[in-house]
């Protein structure tokens, strides 16, 4: 293993120095140099985290880790990248007798008075931006470091340097547990989106905070023909805050080769592929309406009943079991072609759909298979290797951490989730989104125009307004969607409150329902296969003799 120079220790920043506010939104105050990281820290990003963390916990019965070793629970815990502290507060709950530190780039972590104080007591927030200084502690200090969705902000050059400051503050015996997830931007079909805006030139369908409903229209938007879907131009905007970052989009892919160098013994589950929910049905409509030119329907319209497609690989997730080296490289994109660094959801190299069993290392080829529902969702996990991967434990192929069982259960709420929290993700990227757009306009204008942009340069007044129209579209299209208010209906909360509707209005939502329903009816198979998360999980240990592994919790 080569020795790489000594980072230097990290320094605290005063809280009121670690943000800067753009149009209103939150972000660090870091230059993205040091700091890649490029999503902002408003409300629905940090509880979004908090509910993804739920998700996790419930998959394993409470537990905070997957991993269960001689020495469980742990005594020493590092929560590094622990965001608002759901995880750390969660593990001190569950291991009374350990200290904790959560470590991130800023302050945004839950308050520790507000916490019971025998919990609070063994918590320890620090703060420091690990790609650039050491890790502020000893070596050989934890017995479990804890790593959770943290490859949003981790150029792909920096991954080697973080593992081996995470092994060097590891104890002898311990365990590090890393969480990733490949950053995907939630693409929506045609068959979804142009009912929205059809047969309708003065209005447009926006979704409100409980079903479509009119709005004013928006501004034309060129659509090129061949283009997969209507948001491309942000799609190619999101790929390129990541790209011009150095941030590999395929962290389920890539990161295992980071990871495997530096730990004695290696675990990787398959992959855990996400499609996107079923349509939510449509809001029951309110008990009371006014008179006159007023709707008088029943709550239980048969468009009020949620809609099962009946496409033969409509299915919650599956598993992508296997690794497929290549060393082929007639499939990459040209280098002289500016749309290689930012491709886009149709590009067929670069797209990955929830049947995918294989992947290529540096993402020169994706081959495709098949599988019925029922073996995608409930068979057991196997772990992945290959005899490309002779670091991973082969004495442990045959144990699972993945409760292949539970994850098949998973339900339409779960499945809207995953969506929602792809698209909080594009949200927070908004502003960095709009520096690459103005970077990209005299850069790139021509790719801009071939996916829709304005023929001539736009001043940055205009580009602005032009741009938020865009995000607006988007934002609408994906509310109406995901329709959140369903996910909380099946959580116990009450419906939505609704105005009455007029008669109008009812006919042009039930319109609306209908095209997109027939619509969908004549879409392509391709169009329902897509991934809206993408997650894998490793596990790595350092080296010590005699030690016994085990998953079980029992």
């Amino acid at each position: 293993m080569s020795v790489r120079p000594t980072l230097p220790v990290a320094e605290p920043r005063r809280k009121e120095n670690q943000f800067v506010t753009k149009r209103g939104r939150k972000h660090h105050n870091y230059p993205p140099g040091k700091a890649p990281y490029p999503i902002s820290y408003d409300r629905d990003i940090l509880d979004s985290d908090a509910m993804d963390h739920h998700l996790w916990r419930s998959l394993f019965d409470g537990q905070p880790t997957m991993m269960v070793t001689p020495n469980y629970p742990p005594k020493r815990v590092l929560d590094l990248g622990c965001g608002v502290g759901s995880w750390t507060i969660d593990a001190a709950r569950k291991w009374p007798n350990a200290t904790l530190v959560g470590f991130d780039l800023v302050n945004v972590q839950f308050p520790l008075n507000y916490l019971e104080p025998h919990v609070a007591r063994r918590i320890t927030w620090e703060h420091g931006n690990f790609l650039s200084t050491r890790l502020p502690f000893e070596d050989d200090t934890f017995d479990l470091v804890h790593i959770s969705h943290v490859s949003k902000g981790v150029p792909e050059h920096k991954w080697s340097s973080l593992f081996e400051e995470v092994r060097r503050v590891m104890q002898p015996d311990g365990f590090v547990e890393v969480i990733e997830e490949d950053i995907i931007f939630p693409v929506l079909p045609r068959w979804f989106t142009e009912p929205l805006r059809a047969n309708d030139p003065f209005s447009s369908a926006r979704h409100s905070s409980d079903s479509f409903s009119l709005a004013l229209p928006f501004p034309p938007l060129t659509l090129v023909e061949k283009a997969p879907h209507e948001h491309v131009i942000l799609e190619f905007l999101f790929n390129s805050v990541f790209e011009s970052r150095f941030i590999n989009m395929k962290p389920t892919v890539v990161v295992l080769g980071y990871f495997t160098p530096f730990f004695s013994r290696c675990l990787s589950a398959p992959s855990l592929n996400f499609s996107v929910p079923f349509l939510a049905p449509l809001t029951p409509l309110p008990e009371v309406t006014r008179p006159t030119t007023q709707y008088f329907g029943s709550p239980d319209r048969i468009s009020a009943i949620p809609e099962v497609p009946s496409y033969p690989d409509a299915r919650p997730l599956s598993f992508a079991s296997s690794i497929n080296r290549s060393s082929s490289s007639s499939s990459l994109p040209s280098l002289d072609d500016p749309r290689s660094r930012y491709p886009l959801s149709s590009d067929k190299t670069w797209s990955m759909t929830p049947t995918v069993s294989s992947f290529s290392d540096h993402e020169t080829t994706k081959s495709y298979q098949h599988h019925t529902p029922q073996s995608s969702v409930t068979r057991v996990a196997s772990w992945v290797t290959s005899s490309e991967t002779p670091t991973l434990d082969n004495a442990l192929l045959a144990q699972s951490i993945m409760p292949a069982e539970k994850l098949g259960k998973l339900g339409e709420r779960t499945r809207a989730m995953n969506l929602y929290r792809s698209f909080v993700t594009v949200l927070g990227c908004r502003e960095a989104m709009w520096e690459e757009l103005k970077v990209l306009q005299r850069s790139s204008r021509k790719v801009l125009v071939d996916l829709g942009w304005e023929s001539r340069l736009l001043d940055d007044r205009e580009a602005r307004a032009r741009f938020d129209d865009l995000f607006k579209r988007f934002e609408s299209d994906m509310r109406a969607r995901i329709s959140i208010w369903y996910s909380m209906t099946e959580l116990g909360y009450g419906l939505p409150e609704r105005e009455p509707l007029h008669k109008a209005e009812l006919l042009e939502e039930e319109r609306i329902r209908k095209a997109i329903l027939d619509a969908r009816a004549q879409a392509r198979e391709e169009d329902f296969d897509v991934p809206c998360r993408v997650i894998r999980v490793l596990v790595g240990f350092k080296e010590s003799d005699g030690v016994d592994v085990c998953c079980d919790k029992s």
